[in-house]
């Protein structure tokens, strides 16, 4: 019973850990993700500033196919 208890407190604080990545991400602007600041974000850059998206996500959030979001494409895909 306490191994099942340990497990179970030990998953819970690995979620609210990615919890607190997610929202830390979330509280970050366009501008401070597009650190070489050119107007776009790369997959790295967003990556770098905690976004856990795949290049699967990342390809969906791209609209235009670029390779990279502009600041509307960063916006849809951070809503919510």
């Amino acid at each position: 019973m306490k191994r099942i208890l340990l497990a179970l407190a030990v998953a819970g604080l690995a979620s609210l850990s990615a919890l607190a990545v997610s929202a830390q991400a979330a509280e970050m602007d366009f501008s401070a993700v597009d650190t070489d600041a050119n107007g776009m974000v790369s997959l790295e850059e967003a990556v770098a500033a905690g976004w856990e998206w795949s290049e699967e996500q990342f390809a969906e959030a791209d609209a235009d196919g670029d390779g990279a979001l502009n600041s509307e494409e960063f916006a849809a895909a951070t809503a919510g």
